[in-house]
């Protein structure tokens, strides 16, 4: 009983020092080098809230708000910061309570072995693997976790590989007018809002 308290206790640590990590350095620093020049929150905010969505993809949305380049890379590179650390974090956690992770852990490990060129390269990877569909910033981080790359490159070079992609959206965007980088947007939030509603009617049909 005290071992189990013991484990629930090292867990919830976990997500609180997931949680404080990320408001730190996604929200609460963009806001105090915001106030500092003059950048209002409410555009910090807007701007964070649709990169949760969006990632990479959300710029357009920055320069509509009108935020300059400079201040929507910083804003979005302390954003992936904050939320690789997070979730290095929470698959620390995970690893304390369960022991099927435990065990996934170490049968990825083992495949991985079949791959020498991605341990070859180590953490340099996740500068690659940020940009592949369906891993992107959120998956990046949990592949090095699961590949026991050291946390500081693997926050590093996630975080590289995200704002190089954050560069290449804004080159494209600021050949925009600010109507055709709404229309872009809302397009992007009804594909997916769409793709959510057939993912959830596709895992229905499987469980009937």
């Amino acid at each position: 009983m005290a071992s189990q308290f013991g484990v629930s206790w090292a867990v919830l640590s976990k997500f609180s020092r997931a949680f404080i990590l990320f408001f730190v350095f996604a929200v609460a620093f963009p806001l105090v080098l915001g106030s500092l020049y003059g950048v209002p929150a409410g555009n910090i905010l807007s701007l964070i809230a649709s990169t949760v969505i969006l990632q990479a993809a959300a710029p357009p949305l920055g320069l509509a708000l009108g935020l300059t380049p400079a201040a929507i890379l910083i804003i979005m590179a302390c954003f992936a910061i904050g939320i690789v650390v997070a979730i290095l974090e929470i698959c620390q956690s995970l690893a304390l309570s369960s022991q099927r992770v435990k065990d996934w852990i170490d049968k990825v490990g083992k495949k991985m072995k079949k791959y020498p060129a991605i341990k070859k390269y180590g953490a340099v990877s996740c500068i690659a693997i940020a940009w592949i569909p369906g891993i992107g910033l959120y998956g990046t981080p949990i592949i090095a976790w699961i590949l026991g790359w050291r946390r500081i490159p693997a926050i590093i070079f996630t975080t590289i590989g995200f704002v190089i992609a954050v560069v290449f959206v804004l080159f494209f965007a600021s050949r925009l007018s600010i109507d055709q980088i709404l229309i872009i947007i809302g397009i992007a939030v009804i594909a997916c809002i769409a793709l959510l509603g057939l993912r959830k009617f596709i895992i229905k049909e499987k469980r009937k």
